[in-house]
């Protein structure tokens, strides 16, 4: 069970891609920083929304929480959750090219 995180925007890099090319069933996706912008991307449909969880600060700074049409299907998360996917996953992989 890998926890791949997303911090760049799907707009302006291919992690996101990248990321989920290399996802399989049992990861899951945790989106912060700049990668909160994928909540409006349509490749997010491709993950089982129970494995998608996003930084809700980072959200709410990025302005993306009215915006995103992804949101349902999104786990939003605080710093001490986080804290505790990263306990309950490995490896942990961060993209950010």
């Amino acid at each position: 069970m890998t926890l791949h995180i997303v911090s760049k925007s799907p707009y302006t890099s291919g992690a996101l891609k990248e990321c989920l090319g290399a996802f399989t069933q049992d990861d899951s996706l945790l989106l912060i920083e700049d990668g909160v912008y994928a909540l409006r991307h349509e490749a997010l449909e491709t993950v089982p929304s129970t494995q998608i969880f996003c930084l809700e600060a980072d959200t709410t700074a990025r302005g993306q929480q009215q915006l995103a049409v992804n949101m349902d299907r999104v786990e939003m998360i605080d710093d001490a959750r986080w804290v505790q996917l990263c306990t309950e996953h490995q490896p942990i992989v961060s993209w950010f090219r």
